[in-house]
């Protein structure tokens, strides 16, 4: 007895089941690779998303390092002002204490009994205010904050050398006497020329 080859193999080789077979594994195929292209490109975002991360934790770190160092700094010069300025209260307190003392002694109005012995109580006073005015004076160079300090009352301002004018001099007098030079150098060349022929 013959069979027949599609009813034997319930019509699974027909030309439509293997029609639907590929036009499946297609779609299958298709499906399968829209999923790797979709984990390809998440694939690729997450490394973008890290190396984005990396960069900006590395810019995190270095301006974070540079707000604290300034921090820092700031900090610690805003105390050294402070401590300045509480050192320049101070003295100024100290130079007003003395100005009240000695305004109060009014050295015209002393009686010629009693001055002897008044003006003895008047010298250390005097004396003491001058010694602080002096030692307040004395210690510009240990601020850095202020320059009140540099210049005291009473004393001739230093003189500052002024650089502009200073080169301006010298340039002036380079070309004041170039011409001299230019003159004594024909000399002594002339000279130099008549002794060599005499």
């Amino acid at each position: 007895m013959e069979l027949n080859p599609r009813i034997a193999d319930g019509e699974m080789h027909s030309p439509e089941q293997v029609r639907q077979q590929m036009e499946a594994a297609r779609q299958q195929a298709e499906f399968y690779e829209a999923q790797r292209m979709q984990w390809e490109a998440q694939r690729r975002e997450l490394e973008e998303s890290n190396e984005k991360k990396v960069l900006f934790n590395d810019s995190l770190n270095e301006v974070g390092m540079k707000l604290h160092n300034a921090v820092r700094r700031l900090e610690k010069e805003l105390a050294s002002m402070e401590r300045e300025a509480s050192e320049v209260e101070q003295v100024n307190e100290c130079l007003k204490r003395h100005l009240q003392i000695l305004s109060s002694l009014q050295p015209q109005n002393w009686s010629t009994e009693g001055f002897n012995e008044r003006l003895r109580e008047a010298m250390p006073k005097l004396e003491r205010a001058a010694n602080d005015f002096e030692e307040a004076y004395s210690a510009a160079p240990h601020y850095r904050h202020t320059r009140i300090f540099e210049y005291k009352p009473g004393a001739e301002p230093r003189q500052r050398i002024d650089w502009a004018q200073l080169r301006n001099q010298l340039a002036k007098g380079f070309f004041f006497h170039l011409p001299l030079f230019f003159l004594m150098l024909l000399t002594w060349g002339v000279y130099l020329i008549i002794t060599r022929y005499s």
